[in-house]
């Protein structure tokens, strides 16, 4: 099953897939793991929200391009379980450069088992920024 997704996340990287199709794909393996009678019970189906939005409107007549990215939470959590396969001397030297750079974050904080806390807490995102040009908006739904 971890071969699949990594699988269709390859695909997606390699832009041979769109993030929609990677989503619909990592829910059917999802779907295809779940047991008789679970009523899809997993992670993302007990969340309301369903994607990451991030929209970028130019302001009045503006020439400028618009820009509406849609990530679906399966990408989100499938993104989280790519840590436990970076190899530890990979994490360690990731780790090393962010602390270098001021970043003190630790990479063996992620943890799949955080991946609800973290996807639930996202659901409260919202992002809102009106500058001159633009419109920035950053939300989930």
């Amino acid at each position: 099953m971890v071969d699949d997704k990594m699988k269709i996340l390859n695909m997606l990287a390699e832009g041979k897939i769109s993030a929609q199709e990677a989503e619909k794909l990592l829910s059917a393996v999802d779907k295809a793991r779940e047991p008789e009678g679970s009523g899809g019970t997993d992670l993302i189906s007990s969340l309301e929200s369903k994607f990451l939005y991030v929209q970028v409107e130019p302001k009045g007549d503006e020439s400028s391009e618009r820009v509406s990215v849609k990530i679906p939470f399966a990408l989100l959590k499938a993104g989280l379980n790519i840590m436990g396969l970076i190899p530890e001397d990979v994490q360690e030297t990731i780790q090393n450069t962010m602390n270098e750079k001021g970043m003190s974050f630790n990479l063996k904080d992620i943890k799949p088992e955080n991946a609800q806390s973290f996807l639930t807490a996202l659901e409260q995102l919202s992002i809102d920024v009106d500058a001159d040009d633009s419109t920035v908006k950053v939300y989930c739904r």
